[in-house]
């Protein structure tokens, strides 16, 4: 079972749902025609439904606690309410400044903001925890900023980060400074002007099956976590583009070690390939207490490490002049998933675990249980036999359908009781649980189920056809 554990045990701020939640409906058709009109409205626990349309130069501070901030979950899949700046930003910080705890954002497009000391985010996180998923951030200068904030954990997931930056190298698509945990999965992150495609200064990094793209931009670093800490990255297709104005693909503790966690850092199972002259994979200080690097495959002229730790595993990787010889399907158009040919076939290792001394993220399974697909969703991935973020298939027989916002679950992760969500409505109905081998392990009647009898570990739940990603905590 541990290698079915989705690296283990990622744990995010319980969500209630309160007995008398009031839904918020904004739109041009509704009462209220802009989401601003409600901020100063909502009590903790409320939801706010904003239907698709653009929303052109409003802007918003979030105050209340546990608020749900959706699109429309009736609306159409896929479909997103486009918030563009148009010169405003909520105390020349952001479209949206969240200062609530326990908020999940959710079907949200943050466009164009831009402030004088250029640091204009779509959401500037200033509260406790916060769930962000399924929503776009593009030509910000920040995506998402959060500050400094040691009990809180921030997930963001399924969304994507286009074109961020404002040119100076300080800015970036996603900037997260000194929190608990950083959880970072399913994500397309790409074309940053300069400035870093992800950032993180979390004590704990669970870096996971994303693609951190550099493509046609002038990003810095694909990822950047320059105070250390414990650091998972997991599964992830990085690409280190021609035009790159920093060729290292991952930086470690550049700026100064963190004192006060185990500065260690795993990679395992990712895919790097750069189009840049001259490139390095990773740069980390020499104070990194251990670099375990395994089953990656790296293609083109990259360096692969600059900079010693006290202790290294970096003994099974695969290093290939370009892309076409690591026998990647069609790499001219960022698909490096396996031909039947690839030499990175069936030599992966097992590479062991992670483990960390930040509370909750004990001991974390390195072998990747999921694949990123493009854009911004995932699939199971059957068998950790091949090296890179793929898995070679012919076929499959296990239901891969990607998860959808209009089958949402709360909490997520989730321990002993859940609530099924369909279409922003309690789900009364029959829900599959599925085990990532494609065992039917429960099913129940909603809205509230009892899964104290599934195993820790990673599922989908199925409804009709749609499906959702549960992680299972014990």
């Amino acid at each position: 079972m541990k290698h079915l554990v989705l690296a283990a045990l990622i744990l995010s701020a319980l969500c209630v749902w309160p007995a008398h939640a009031e839904v918020w409906r904004v739109g041009p058709t509704q009462q209220y025609k802009v989401p601003s009109a409600v901020a100063s409205l909502v009590k903790d626990g409320d939801e706010v439904w904003i239907d698709p349309a653009e929303y052109v130069g409003d802007v918003a501070i979030w105050r209340a606690n546990n608020l749900k901030l959706y699109r429309t979950p009736t609306a159409q899949d896929g479909s997103f309410a486009v918030l563009r700046a148009d010169g405003k930003a909520a105390e020349a910080k952001a479209i949206w400044v969240i200062k609530g705890n326990d908020c999940v954002v959710a079907g949200i497009d943050f466009r164009e903001c831009a402030v004088p000391d250029r640091n204009g985010a779509g959401i500037r996180v200033e509260g406790t925890n916060i769930t962000v998923t399924r929503c776009a951030f593009r030509q910000n200068q920040d995506g998402i900023l959060a500050g400094n904030n040691l009990n809180s954990t921030i997930i963001v997931e399924y969304s994507e980060f286009d074109r961020s930056g404002a040119g100076d190298g300080l800015s970036h698509a996603i900037y997260i400074n000194h929190v608990k945990a950083f959880i970072f999965r399913f994500n397309y992150s790409h074309g940053t002007l300069v400035g870093h495609e992800c950032k993180s200064r979390a004590h704990f990094n669970y870096i996971a099956y994303n693609r951190l793209s550099n493509e046609n931009g002038t990003g810095s670093r694909n990822l950047d976590l320059p105070n250390g800490g414990t650091s998972v990255v997991i599964g992830n297709v990085f690409h280190k583009g021609a035009n790159a104005e920093n060729g290292n693909v991952i930086g470690y503790g550049l700026e100064g070690m963190s004192d006060t966690v185990d500065n260690s850092l795993y990679i395992s199972h990712n895919t790097v390939v750069s189009d840049r002259g001259l490139a390095t994979f990773l740069r980390i200080d020499p104070k990194t207490k251990l670099l375990k690097a395994v089953n990656n495959i790296l293609a083109g002229r990259l360096e692969f490490v600059i900079g010693t730790a006290a202790a290294a595993d970096t003994l099974n990787n695969l290093r290939f002049t370009n892309a076409t010889q690591a026998g990647f399907v069609n790499p001219v158009v960022y698909d490096y998933s396996l031909l039947e040919s690839s030499p990175a076939r069936n030599k992966a290792v097992d590479p062991g675990v992670a483990t960390s001394t930040v509370p909750n993220y004990l001991e974390l399974p390195l072998s990747p249980v999921l694949e990123y697909v493009h854009p911004c969703q995932d699939r199971i991935r059957l068998g950790q036999a091949d090296m890179g973020a793929y898995e070679f298939q012919k076929l499959t027989g296990v239901d891969e359908k990607s998860s959808s916002l209009s089958l949402q679950v709360l909490p997520n992760p989730a321990s002993e009781t859940l609530i099924i969500l369909r279409n922003g409505q309690r789900y009364v109905g029959e829900t599959r649980f599925v085990s990532l081998s494609g065992e039917t392990m429960l099913i129940a009647p909603g809205p509230t189920v009892n899964i104290t009898s599934l195993p820790s570990g990673m599922y989908r739940m199925i409804v009709g056809d749609q499906s959702a990603a549960l992680m299972v905590l014990r």
